[in-house]
C-alpha cells in the first residue's frame, strides 16, 4: 500500500513539474520565455490579452547621450502603447561610449525600468553592425584577429616577379618561369571608421569568435547576473559575415584555409586556386568544395561557439544573416545552415517595395521560407524579423500590416521594428529611417497594430506548421557559378528559376519545407518512406528549377529514400554534379512538371477569380487547425474557398482581440469556408474537429454614399512647416551662397580638419571621437538661412526650431533670439525659438553660429512653424496668409510640408436600408493619410488605417483626425531619388545649390493627392 502511495505521489509530482517549474520561474522573476501553446483552450485564454514574449520589440537605439532620463521616457512610451519587449541597439552617432563602465550603468538601468513596466529588454551584441568587432574591442587587443589577413587578390601575368615589400602565401608557374604567372597576395579588410578606426575581423580564425564573446558578455554577466536568460531573455546578433577583402580579384582567405581544405577533401587547394577565378581544371569540383570548406568554418568558429555559450546560460540567441545575395555565396555560403544554431532564427525584410525577385527584400518569398524551415526543423517556435527599415518617413498603418502579415503568413512570429531613435539630432534622422516613437504623427495611435501583431504572434506560435513535402533549395549549385572574378551567368539563371518555381509553388497553395544540404548531412535519415529532417519527416522530396549540383550525402539519403518507397519528384534535368564533379548517380531520377502532383490530400484552396495575391499557412493544434489568409495586393480583393477537415470554424480577430463564430459548411467528410480578402486584409481561423458550422449571415445591402448633411470642416492639428535646407555658409573669411545644408556641413568638417561628419556612418571606440573635439577659440563657423514672407498680417505665430540649441548662438534678421525655456519640438533636442518679434515682410534670414567649433556641430536644416500658408516661388517657398482648408491635394492648400494630422468633421445621415439590422456598420470612405482615428460624440471610435472605419448607423458628427506621413523635419524638403526605400545616403543625393525649381515642385513622398493615394514624386 505504501509502495502504491508513494508511486501515486511520484506521478503527480512529474506530471505538475512543469507546473511547479512555471511557479518557481515566476518567483525567480523569471518569464517563460514563448511558453509553449499546444491546445485551442489555451490560445483562446491568452488570446485578448498576449503574455510580454509575443509583443513587438523594436530596437530602441542609442544613438546619442543616453541619459536615464530618455531611457525612462522611451521605455513608458512603448509600454503605453503596447509594445512590452525592446532590443538595446547602439548605432552610429551615439557619444556614449561604448562597453564603459558608463554603458553598462545604463544597460542595468534599462532593466530595471523595464522591469517595473513589465517589459522584457533584449541584448545586441555589436555597437552598429556587422557583428564580430565588438565596436573595436576585437581588433584592438587582439591583433591576430585583423592583421594576417583574409584574403588572397590575384595578379597573373607572364613573367610575373613579386614584390619584396608585399606577402605572397601562394605563387603558381604551372608553365615553369617562362610561363603565365598566378601571384596571391595577402589581402587585408580596410580600416573604415564604422569599425571604430579599425579593419573587420576574421570571423573564421581560430579564437576570434571566443575573444568577440568574452569581450561583449564579460561586463553584462557581472551587471545583469541573474537577470540573463529570464527579464533578458537573449542578445542578437546582427549581419556577422566572411565576405572577403574589396577588390575584384580577391578570394576569402584564412591562416588555415589550405590545411583544412585538405583535411576535408583530400588534395591540395593551393594549385588549384586559378580554378576559383577561371574556368580552368575541374573548376566547379573546386569552387564547390572551396564554399563548402568556408562553410563548415564558418559555423565551427561563429556560430557553434556562439551557441555553447548561450546555450550553456540560457540565453536564447537569435539575429541574422545577410540573406539577401543569395545565391552569391560571398557573405557566407550558406545561411540557412547558420540558422540551425539560433534559438530564434532570424532575418530582414526592409524597404517598402514588394518585389519577388532573387535579391529582393519584401516579396521574397525564398529568404522567409528559408527561416520558417530550419526553424521547424530544429523544433524552434519562434522566428524573428527586422522589418520596415528604410521604408522612409511615409510609411502608412496600411503599409505596416500588408508587410508584416506577408512575412508572418510566410513563417515570422516575432516582430522587431527597424528602428525607434532615440533622437533625429544630426546626420541621425537619415538612418533608415521610419521611427517607431514619438517623433512619429501617429505613434499615439500605435497601439492597435502593437496588439495586432502580438496576437498574431501568439497565435502563429501556437501549435506546428507541419509540411510533407521538402524542396531542395539548390544553394550548392550556386556555388559552382561565384567567382571573384565576376560570377558566371548560371549563377543568376539558376536563381531566377528557383525563385520563380517559389512563386509557382506559392500561388498554387503548396505546402511545402525547403531544405538544406547541410542540414540534411548532419540531421536527416531515412526510415522506409519517410526522410526525417530533426523533427519533421517528408514524404516526397522536390529537386526544383536551378537544380546542377547535389552534394554526396543528400545523392545517398535520396537513394535510400526512394528505395524505402519514398517519392522524389524531378521539376529539372537530372543534376549533373556531385559534389561539383560530373557523375551520373543521379540520372534515374524521372522529370516532372505538373504542381498537382504537390497538392495536399486534405488541404484545398479553390479561388473564385484569380486577382489579388493570396498566401496562406495552416498550423496543427490540439482540437483542430489555425489557418491564416493573407491577400498581400493593395490593389484588389482576394476571394474564394477554402477545404479542409473540421466541423467547426472560429475567427480570430488579432486587431481586437475578439473570437466569433466563422460562416462555414459540411462538404462531405471536409468543412468549406468562404472568404473575400480586401487590399491588405488577413483571415485567423481555428478550425475545430467538432461542432456545427455557423450558419452565414443575411447578407447586408448594397453600401451606398452617404452625403454630409453639414459642411466639412478641415483643420490643422499643428502648426504649418516650412524647412529651410539651403544656406549661406561663413567659414573663415569666404563666403559660400546657396549651399545645401549637407555639403555645408561636409565643408564645415573638412575645413576643421574632421574629413567628414564623424557621428554619420561611423562608430566611435572608446571616446576616439570625443577625444576630436579640441577647436581654437576662433573656430567655427556661420550659416544663414533665408525665408519669404508675403502679407502675413498677424506673425505673432512664428516660430524657429533648430535642432541642439544650446550649440549655437541664434539670430534673426540680426537680432539674436534664446530658446523657449522646456519647449521643444519633433525631436526633444529641438529647440523653439520665438522669432515673431523679428520677422520683417519679404526676405527674412536666420543665422546660427557655432564659435568655436564643437565637435558636435552637425549643421541641420531649420524650420519655421506658425499659423500661415506656402507658396511656391522659382527657389523654395514663400510665407503666406493661412487658407481655408478643404477636402483635396494639400500642396495645393499651402500645405505641402505639413505632416502633423487634420480634423475633418462631418455629420453624417446613413439613409435606411431595407432589412437594416439595429447597429448594422456604416463605413467612412478610404482616406489618404498614414492614420486615422475617428472620433463620435467627442470619443475616438476606432482607428481607420487598417481598414476598419465602422460606425453604428444614425445621425452623428464624426471627427476624422488624419495623421499624414510623419515627414516634417526627418529628411529635405524635396522628394527623394527612391519612395520607400532610404538610408543614410540619401542627403548626398540632392543638389549641392539652391537652383530654381518648377513652380509647384517641393512636395515631398507621402503628401495626399485627391484621391487618397500616395503620389511617386
Amino acid at each position: 500500500m505504501q509502495r502504491i502511495l508513494a508511486r501515486r505521489v511520484a506521478e503527480w509530482f512529474v506530471r505538475r513539474i512543469p507546473v511547479l517549474l512555471l511557479i518557481l520561474a515566476a518567483a525567480q522573476g523569471r518569464p517563460a520565455w514563448h511558453p509553449t501553446v499546444d491546445s485551442y483552450s489555451r490560445l483562446k485564454e491568452l488570446f485578448a490579452n498576449p503574455p510580454m514574449e509575443y509583443s513587438t520589440s523594436p530596437f530602441l537605439v542609442w544613438n546619442g547621450e543616453v541619459m536615464e532620463s530618455e531611457i525612462d521616457q522611451h521605455l513608458t512610451a512603448f509600454r503605453d502603447q503596447g509594445v512590452r519587449s525592446v532590443f538595446i541597439h547602439p548605432r552610429p552617432g551615439m557619444i556614449t561610449s561604448y562597453l564603459s563602465d558608463r554603458w553598462f550603468q545604463l544597460v542595468r538601468h534599462t532593466v530595471d525600468k523595464g522591469k517595473s513596466l513589465g517589459m522584457e529588454v533584449w541584448l545586441y551584441d555589436e555597437n552598429s553592425y556587422p557583428s564580430g568587432f565588438a565596436g573595436g574591442h576585437v581588433p584592438a587587443e587582439m591583433p591576430e584577429s585583423w592583421n594576417e589577413g583574409q584574403g588572397l587578390s590575384l595578379r597573373r601575368g607572364r613573367n610575373l616577379q613579386p614584390d619584396p615589400a608585399k606577402k605572397y602565401p601562394v605563387i603558381l608557374r604551372p608553365n615553369g618561369e617562362a610561363g603565365d604567372t598566378y601571384l596571391f597576395e595577402l589581402a587585408f579588410y580596410d580600416k573604415r571608421a564604422w569599425h571604430g578606426g579599425f579593419s573587420y575581423v576574421d570571423l573564421i580564425r581560430p579564437g576570434v569568435t571566443e575573444k568577440f564573446i568574452e569581450l561583449t558578455m564579460r561586463g553584462y554577466e557581472k551587471t545583469l547576473a541573474g537577470d540573463l536568460g529570464k527579464r533578458v531573455p537573449g542578445i542578437f546578433t546582427d549581419e556577422p559575415n566572411i565576405i572577403p577583402p574589396p577588390g575584384k580579384l580577391t578570394m576569402r582567405w584564412t591562416p588555415d584555409l589550405f590545411a583544412q581544405f585538405q583535411k576535408r577533401w583530400g588534395y591540395d587547394l593551393k594549385p588549384q586556386l586559378p580554378a576559383l577565378f577561371e574556368e580552368t581544371g575541374d573548376w566547379r569540383k573546386v569552387r564547390h568544395n572551396y564554399y563548402s570548406t568556408l562553410l563548415d568554418l564558418f559555423i565551427e568558429r561563429w556560430s557553434k561557439p556562439w551557441f555553447d555559450y548561450t546555450e550553456k546560460r540560457g540565453i536564447q540567441w537569435t539575429g541574422h544573416y545577410w540573406e539577401h545575395g543569395w545565391p552569391n555565396p560571398q557573405h557566407g555560403p550558406d545561411n540557412m545552415a547558420m540558422y540551425a544554431w539560433h534559438h530564434v532564427p532570424g532575418i530582414d525584410m526592409l524597404f517598402n517595395q514588394f518585389d519577388e525577385g532573387v535579391n529582393a527584400q519584401f516579396g521574397n518569398v525564398r529568404s522567409v521560407k528559408e527561416l520558417a524551415s530550419v526553424a521547424s526543423q530544429m523544433g524552434r517556435r519562434r522566428t524573428i524579423s527586422e522589418t520596415y527599415g528604410g521604408a522612409g518617413w511615409e510609411l502608412r498603418f496600411e503599409d505596416m500590416k500588408r508587410l508584416g502579415d506577408w512575412e508572418y503568413v510566410l513563417g515570422v512570429n516575432f516582430m522587431n521594428q527597424h528602428l525607434a531613435f532615440g533622437t533625429l539630432a544630426g546626420a541621425r534622422k537619415h538612418d533608415y529611417p521610419q521611427s517607431f516613437t514619438y517623433h512619429t504623427p501617429w505613434w499615439n495611435d500605435y497601439h492597435a497594430l502593437a496588439g495586432y501583431f502580438a496576437r498574431l504572434s501568439l497565435a502563429l506560435s501556437s501549435g506546428e506548421q507541419v509540411n510533407g513535402i521538402l524542396v531542395l533549395e539548390p544553394t550548392t549549385t550556386g556555388w559552382l557559378y561565384s567567382s571573384p572574378a565576376g560570377a558566371h551567368p548560371r549563377l543568376m539563371e539558376n536563381g531566377r528559376a528557383f525563385q520563380a518555381f517559389l512563386n509557382r509553388l506559392e500561388a498554387a497553395q503548396v505546402e511545402y519545407d525547403l531544405g538544406c544540404e547541410n542540414i540534411l548531412r548532419d540531421r536527416a535519415k531515412v526510415a522506409g518512406a519517410a526522410l526525417t529532417v530533426g523533427q519533421r519527416s517528408y514524404g516526397v522530396i522536390v529537386l526544383p528549377p536551378g537544380t546542377e549540383n547535389l552534394d554526396s550525402p543528400t545523392v545517398k539519403l535520396l537513394t535510400d529514400f526512394q528505395r524505402g518507397g519514398g517519392k522524389v519528384l524531378s521539376f529539372v534535368d537530372p543534376p549533373r554534379y556531385v559534389d561539383g564533379a560530373e557523375s551520373g548517380e543521379v540520372a534515374k531520377w524521372e522529370k516532372v512538371s505538373d504542381l498537382k502532383l504537390l497538392a495536399s490530400p486534405d488541404f484545398e484552396i479553390v479561388r473564385t477569380a484569380p486577382q489579388g495575391k493570396l498566401f496562406h499557412q495552416r498550423r496543427r493544434i490540439d482540437g483542430g487547425q489555425i489557418v491564416f489568409l493573407v491577400n498581400s495586393s493593395l490593389e484588389e480583393n482576394a476571394a474564394g474557398s477554402l477545404k479542409l477537415g473540421g466541423r467547426s470554424a472560429t475567427r480570430l480577430d488579432p486587431l481586437t482581440g475578439s473570437l466569433a463564430p466563422y460562416p462555414a459548411r459540411l462538404d462531405g467528410a471536409r468543412l468549406a469556408l468562404d472568404f473575400d480578402l480586401p487590399p491588405a486584409g488577413s483571415l485567423l481561423l481555428y478550425v475545430a474537429r467538432t461542432g456545427q458550422p455557423a450558419a452565414a449571415p443575411v447578407a447586408p445591402a448594397a453600401e451606398k454614399p452617404v452625403a454630409a448633411s453639414g459642411p466639412l470642416s478641415v483643420r490643422r492639428l499643428a502648426p504649418n512647416t516650412l524647412t529651410l535646407d539651403y544656406c549661406d555658409l561663413k567659414l573663415g573669411a569666404e563666403v559660400e551662397r546657396g549651399l545645401y545644408y549637407y555639403v555645408a556641413q561636409e565643408k564645415i568638417f573638412r575645413h576643421h580638419g574632421l574629413g567628414t561628419n564623424p557621428w554619420n556612418t561611423a562608430v566611435q571606440y572608446k571616446t576616439s571621437i570625443l577625444d576630436r573635439n579640441k577647436f581654437a577659440p576662433d573656430s567655427g563657423f556661420e550659416a544663414a538661412f533665408s525665408f519669404e514672407v508675403a502679407g502675413l498680417a498677424d506673425k505673432s505665430s512664428l516660430r524657429a526650431v533648430v535642432e541642439r540649441p544650446e550649440l549655437w548662438t541664434v539670430a534673426i534678421n540680426g537680432h539674436a533670439v534664446a530658446p523657449r525655456k522646456g519647449e521643444w519640438w519633433l525631436d526633444r533636442a529641438f529647440g523653439v525659438f520665438d522669432i515673431s518679434a523679428h520677422v520683417l515682410e519679404g526676405r527674412n534670414t536666420l543665422a546660427v553660429t557655432a564659435r568655436p567649433m564643437s565637435i558636435h556641430a552637425e549643421l541641420e536644416p531649420v524650420y519655421i512653424l506658425g499659423d500661415f500658408g506656402l507658396a511656391a516661388q522659382p527657389a523654395g517657398w514663400r510665407i503666406t496668409p493661412p487658407a481655408a482648408l478643404a477636402a483635396g491635394a494639400w500642396k495645393e492648400q499651402g500645405l505641402p510640408l505639413y505632416s502633423q494630422a487634420v480634423s475633418l468633421p462631418v455629420f453624417l445621415h446613413p439613409a435606411p436600408r431595407r432589412g437594416a439590422r439595429e447597429g448594422a456598420p456604416g463605413r467612412l470612405a478610404r482616406h489618404g493619410g498614414r492614420s486615422a482615428r475617428q472620433r463620435q460624440a467627442g470619443r475616438h471610435h476606432r482607428l481607420a488605417a487598417l481598414r476598419t472605419g465602422h460606425h453604428p448607423p444614425g445621425r452623428r458628427r464624426v471627427q476624422h483626425d488624419q495623421s499624414d506621413r510623419g515627414r516634417v523635419a526627418q529628411e529635405p524638403a524635396r522628394t527623394a531619388p527612391r519612395q520607400n526605400q532610404q538610408g543614410p545616403g540619401v542627403a548626398r543625393q540632392f543638389p549641392a545649390r539652391s537652383r530654381p525649381a518648377p513652380a509647384g515642385r517641393g512636395l515631398r513622398p507621402g503628401s495626399v493627392r485627391p484621391d487618397g493615394r500616395v503620389p511617386s514624386g
